[in-house]
C-alpha cells in the first residue's frame, strides 16, 4: 500500500509540536491506530465526521458556536468540541513516537486538483460570504455576489491575479488557499498513503480493513457534505487562467501533478440559472449569519472586560481591606477605619468612625 513517492518523511511528530495550526489540523485516534492530516478543502468536512463516528464522539453533541459557520455541518469543524480524539501535543512524546505505519497505525491524507480545489475555496469563503471572511469585504479582490456566469468567472480571475502579483501576501497562507505540500507536513509525517479526492471509495475500503484488523467493529460512513451550489467545469479557467494556477500551486503539481487530469473539469457541465440563483441565496445567507456573529463576537467581547473590570475591582478591594487591617493595628484608641465593599457595582467605600 505504501508508495514511496507519497510517503517521504524526513524527521518526526514531534516537529510538529507548537505548531498551533497543525495541532487543530491532526485527528490521532490512537484506539484504532489512525491518523489524518486535514488539508482544507479536500473532503475534510466528510472525512472528520466519519473519524468522529469511529472515535465514538458523541455526534449530536457538536453544537453550534461562533465558530464561522453557515451550516450544522461545519461544527465538526470547532476542535474544541472533540472529546475522544485528542490533539497531538495533549498526547506524550511516547504515544506520539508509535504513530507510524510500521507500528500499525494507518496515516493518511487527501489531495485534491489545484485547479478545482482554489475556485472551491473561492467559492466557499469568499463569493458565498463565509462569515470568517467578510473582513476582506473592502479589497478589490473581494467577488461581487453571483449574478452571472460572466460575474462569477470574473472575480474568480481577479483571486488568481492578486496570487500570481503577490506570492507573499498573508491571504495565501491560508489553510484553504495555501499548497497542499505545505500542509500535508511531509517532513515529519510518514503516511501509509496520501490519497486524491477521486480515490475516496478506495479510502474507505483500505480504511476499513485497517479497522477490522484492529478489531473496530462497524462500517464506515462517509457522508456527502459541503457541497458548494457552482461545480467546478471549465468555465472560471478560460483563457489562461488554468494555465496561470499551474504556476502559482506549482510545488503541488511538482508532487502529485500526475494524478490530475484536466480534463475532467473540462467536461462537466456549464452552471444553470437555478444554481447561480442557489449561489446567490447562499451569499445573501451568508453575509446575515456573518453580521449575527460580529454581534455576538461583539457582545462576548463586552461581557469578557466586565468580567475583567469586574475582577480588578474586587482584586482592588481585597489590596484595600488587607491596608485597612494593617492601618487600624496602628490606629489610636477610639478610631477605625472601615471598608464596604458594594457588589452590585464593584466599588469600595473607605470612612472613619469614632467611636
Amino acid at each position: 500500500m505504501t508508495n514511496p513517492k507519497r510517503s517521504v518523511a524526513h524527521g518526526s511528530l514531534e516537529a510538529l509540536i507548537g505548531r498551533e495550526s497543525a495541532m487543530w489540523r491532526t485527528f490521532a485516534l490512537p484506539e484504532a491506530k489512525v491518523l489524518f492530516v486535514q488539508v482544507n478543502k479536500n473532503a475534510c468536512t466528510s472525512l472528520k465526521w466519519m473519524l468522529a463516528g469511529i472515535a465514538g464522539e458523541d455526534l449530536e453533541a457538536f453544537r453550534p458556536s461562533l465558530h464561522a459557520a453557515t451550516s450544522e455541518q461545519d461544527d465538526i469543524h470547532d476542535r474544541r468540541q472533540w472529546r475522544m480524539v485528542p490533539r497531538l501535543d495533549a498526547m506524550t512524546a511516547e504515544q506520539r513516537a508509535q504513530i507510524h505505519p510500521d507500528n500499525g497505525w494507518f496515516v493518511f491524507a487527501v489531495t485534491r486538483d489545484p485547479r478545482s480545489r482554489l475556485f472551491s475555496a473561492w467559492q466557499s469563503k469568499l463569493l458565498l460570504e463565509n462569515p470568517g471572511y467578510t473582513r476582506y469585504r473592502n479589497e478589490n479582490w473581494y467577488p461581487r455576489h453571483p449574478l452571472t456566469a460572466k460575474t462569477v468567472v470574473q472575480d474568480f480571475a481577479k483571486l488568481v491575479r492578486v496570487f500570481e502579483r503577490w506570492p507573499n501576501l498573508r491571504f495565501r497562507s491560508d489553510p484553504h488557499f495555501c499548497d497542499q505540500v505545505k500542509l500535508l507536513h511531509l517532513h515529519a509525517v510518514t503516511y501509509t498513503k496520501i490519497y486524491d479526492i477521486a480515490e475516496l471509495s478506495s479510502l474507505t475500503s483500505d480504511l476499513q480493513r485497517h479497522l477490522d484488523s484492529v478489531g473496530w467493529t462497524g462500517t464506515l460512513h462517509l457522508p456527502r457534505l459541503n457541497d458548494t451550489p457552482l461545480h467546478t467545469n471549465g468555465q472560471p479557467f478560460a483563457n489562461g487562467i488554468a494555465e496561470r494556477i499551474e504556476k502559482i500551486y506549482a510545488k503541488d503539481f511538482e508532487m502529485f501533478g500526475d494524478r490530475w487530469d484536466f480534463g475532467r473539469i473540462e467536461r462537466q457541465p456549464e452552471w444553470t440559472d437555478e444554481a447561480l440563483h442557489e449561489a446567490e441565496w447562499h451569499a445573501i445567507y451568508g453575509r446575515r449569519i456573518g453580521y449575527l456573529r460580529s454581534e455576538a463576537l461583539e457582545y462576548r467581547t463586552k461581557a469578557a472586560h466586565q468580567r475583567e473590570r469586574k475582577k480588578l475591582a474586587w482584586a482592588r478591594a481585597d489590596r484595600l481591606k488587607a491596608e485597612v487591617k494593617r492601618l487600624n493595628t496602628q490606629a489610636r484608641p477610639g478610631r477605625r477605619i472601615l471598608v464596604k465593599v458594594v457588589p452590585d457595582r464593584v466599588r469600595v467605600r473607605l470612612r472613619s468612625r469614632r467611636r
